[in-house]
């Protein structure tokens, strides 16, 4: 039976949710601050976390990043369910990796659909290489966020990189996004882009395909184009396969470390 750890620290609506959760199966154990919940993870990773942001200790902004930056919790579905509603608590959610965040009050359906999307999510993982597509949609910002933050999540738990060089690739896909953003507001052109990736057993590849005039505007190298970020991130090669219209970056991962002898 698979085990979801309730996160809220007041007991009634911690006890409610259990009750929700249970209803579709799930074992559940509940923890009432930051530091009761990271400890119960690690002596024993649930499948699935249900957090409150406020908590009596430590916020649940701090218990997700420490969550999402461990490989062996990086996976473990995240869903916010807090009282706290404004689109910049959602978007700092899901720019420390949550994968999911449900405003209270909350309807039994939400929590519900939650759960189903992350066993979606947690069956995609499965195999030995990962793909995916993360549209830029500029009506829909968070959502980017919230997969940009899932490909990051990725890459900690199913790469040999180190969390720095993941953040620095991290922060080179957050200025290309900014840029397509940038170029939208100031062009008012429609921008049809996005971004594909393939996490596989020895090299990440991340491939921008765009069909709105973004990518074609400056046919410049990528690190002159995206300066803040893009020569940090060490990208191995940079094929600008068709110019204007599609690039892919490759990204070799460094070997595991043998074993150590018995």
């Amino acid at each position: 039976m698979p085990t979801a750890l309730i996160v809220e620290d007041e007991p009634e609506a911690n006890q409610l949710l259990s009750m929700l959760v249970q209803l579709r199966g799930y074992r559940t154990e509940s923890a009432f601050s930051g530091g009761e919940a990271l400890d119960l993870i690690r002596r024993d990773p649930p499948d699935l976390v249900f957090l409150d942001l406020m908590l009596p200790d430590i916020n649940g902004y701090e218990v997700c990043k420490s969550l999402k930056t461990r490989k062996a919790t990086s996976l473990i579905p995240v869903i916010m369910v807090t009282a706290r509603v404004a689109a910049e608590n959602r978007m700092e959610s899901f720019g420390v990796g949550a994968d999911d965040y449900i405003p209270k009050p909350y309807m039994p359906d939400q929590i519900f659909q939650a759960m189903s999307d992350a066993s979606s999510w947690q069956h995609r993982l499965g195999g030995s290489t990962i793909e995916g597509v993360i549209p830029f949609d500029p009506d829909s910002e968070e959502e980017t966020q919230r997969l940009l933050g899932q490909l990051r999540n990725i890459l900690v738990a199913r790469t040999t990189l180190e969390l720095d060089a993941i953040n620095r690739i991290a922060a080179a896909i957050q200025d290309i996004w900014k840029d397509a953003l940038c170029w939208r507001r100031q062009s008012h052109h429609r921008l049809e882009t996005a971004l594909g990736f393939h996490v596989q057993p020895d090299h990440l590849a991340i491939t921008l395909r765009d069909t709105s005039g973004w990518l074609a505007e400056n046919r410049f190298d990528p690190v002159e184009r995206w300066p803040l970020s893009f020569a940090a991130a060490c990208f191995d090669e940079v094929i600008n396969e068709q110019p204007g219209h599609r690039m892919t970056f490759h990204k070799r991962y460094p070997p595991s470390a043998p074993p150590l002898p018995s």
